[in-house]
């Protein structure tokens, strides 16, 4: 017998092993579970939801939700500062600022903004995007920061303007 042949017998074989073991399983039907559903004869009676008041402890999540929105504009910029709502702020230092950063730029183009915050922390600063709404339109800062001390931050700011030939200065801090 040659090759092609031992080949084409062999397959046949397998073939009518797999029919032998696998038919019988299939056509059987000991296999197949039927299910028996009675139908429902009278309806589901849905339960009322409860009044939130009844279930949700007394809060003034509602109180404080209302406060925001009202401290806030329909663009989700804050009313007292300008600055987005969640970012860090940046504002005008005074004899109280306890937290500092170094603004190191502000951009009207955000992908500028991004674009030179990535320049930063390639240079080895924890840079960030401030996006702020000021007279002259939406200002997207770059600042480094925060910094705790006064003195560190003024050298930081010296540093930023050489090495990136800016001209950054000192701004408040606050979440």
């Amino acid at each position: 017998m040659d090759e092609f042949m031992r080949y084409r017998v062999t397959g046949a074989l397998f073939l009518f092993a797999v029919a032998v073991i696998v038919l019988p399983m299939i056509f059987d039907g000991e296999g197949v579970a039927t299910v028996h559903v009675d139908p429902i004869e009278e309806p589901i009676e849905v339960p009322s939801v409860p009044d939130l008041a009844d279930v949700a402890p007394a809060s003034d999540y509602l109180e404080d939700a209302k406060v925001l929105s009202e401290a806030v504009d329909e663009e989700g910029y804050d009313t007292t500062h300008g600055t987005r709502l969640g970012q860090p702020v940046l504002t005008l230092p005074s004899e109280e600022t306890a937290v500092w950063a170094v603004q190191t730029g502000s951009f009207a183009d955000r992908d500028n903004a991004l674009q030179f915050r990535e320049q930063l922390r390639k240079g080895g600063f924890e840079a960030f995007v401030s996006t702020a709404k000021t007279d002259e339109g939406i200002r997207h800062r770059v600042a480094v920061g925060p910094v705790l001390d006064q003195g560190e931050a003024d050298q930081l700011r010296e540093l930023i303007s050489e090495k990136f030939d800016t001209t950054a200065r000192l701004m408040a801090f606050s979440t």
